[in-house]
């Protein structure tokens, strides 16, 4: 059947449509487009969560895509089995469970387990959001991010530099949204606690 996608720059295709030509036609070259889009952000993305390591961050960037091009049959926007909205969420699902597995399988599993227990009530996290300004709020910030659980940063990172919304992080994380929003406000109630001294106001 004609589709009319096939035709056109590899530029001018959403992500979805570059995967719909690696799922339906193994296109190496929308393969590539899709990676020169997204590499630098994801090994951004891991880098924080690998505390720095950029060896460690680059080679699960790489499994990250490979796994992509594994996996391509599997996606579909809304369609998929973790519900994704977009092919950068179905990404960051990649990434996160390889994240959280590295961790699961180090000497940080006990912190892992610690911070899946956690709960709340209610998300509350604008203010905390308006106070990132100062540059020595933002040193205090790294360097308690430095000190959390894994899973803790990988929540702080979804939400406040991946700028994803509590459903598109449920997505990723695959728990309830409430879940996300009680481990949000947790989280978000540690660090107004420990950053109290740094207010800026």
């Amino acid at each position: 059947m004609f589709n009319v996608q096939y035709f056109k720059p590899l530029g001018s295709l959403t992500d979805e449509e570059l995967m719909q030509r690696v799922a339906g036609k193994d296109d190496d070259r929308a393969y590539g487009e899709l990676y020169h889009r997204h590499a630098r952000r994801l090994m951004g993305f891991l880098f924080r969560q690998m505390n720095g390591d950029e060896a460690l961050a680059a080679d699960l960037t790489q499994d990250a895509f490979m796994r992509v091009w594994t996996a391509r049959s599997k996606f579909q926007v809304s369609g998929f089995m973790f519900q994704v909205s977009s092919f950068r969420t179905w990404l960051l699902c990649i990434a996160y469970n390889l994240v959280k597995n590295h961790y699961r399988h180090s000497e940080h599993q006990k912190q892992y387990e610690l911070f899946t227990k956690q709960t709340g009530e209610t998300v509350a996290d604008s203010d905390i959001i308006d106070k990132m300004t100062s540059e020595a709020f933002d040193q205090a910030l790294r360097q308690l991010l430095e000190k959390l659980p894994p899973e803790s940063r990988l929540l702080f990172s979804l939400r406040f530099e991946e700028e994803l919304t509590v459903p598109q992080i449920a997505a990723v994380m695959t728990l309830p949204e409430g879940t996300v929003k009680s481990r949000l406000y947790t989280l978000t109630q540690t660090l107004r606690q420990k950053l109290n001294h740094h207010d800026t106001v």
